[in-house]
């Protein structure tokens, strides 16, 4: 991936910390081991590893309940939830696999920068 999508930082470091006069953006400071697209990426990566948290706490609630109050079988509306939850699951479980690919490519920009890769 070539093109960066922009993710809400605007630190002016675009897209690496670029010392003036000897410092960087105080944003960036922190951070200077990250680029802003990468800690951007991370920032999504966390928003998407926090739902996943909650799909599976319910997913967890709802299977306690139906083995505690019915055996083992499931009600028509859990049934329901479950399987909803499930699909948001699959997608979120998609979603990270693409943020993961794009840190790579970021990371890869980042040392084709730094000069510790060839360009490709």
């Amino acid at each position: 991936m070539t093109n960066t999508e922009n993710l809400g930082i605007e630190c002016g470091c675009s897209p690496f910390p670029a010392p003036t006069e000897g410092g960087m953006c105080a944003q960036c400071q922190p951070n200077n081991a990250l680029t802003c697209e990468e800690e951007s990426i991370l920032a999504k990566m966390r928003d998407i590893k926090h739902e996943v948290r909650g799909i599976t706490e319910r997913l967890n609630a709802i299977q306690a309940y139906e083995a505690a109050t019915l055996r083992g079988v499931v009600a028509s509306k859990d049934q329901s939830e479950w399987n909803s939850l499930f699909g948001r699951l699959e997608d979120l479980r998609t979603q990270w696999k693409d943020w993961q690919l794009r840190l790579e490519d970021a990371i890869e920009r980042k040392l084709i920068f730094l000069g510790h890769r060839e360009p490709k």
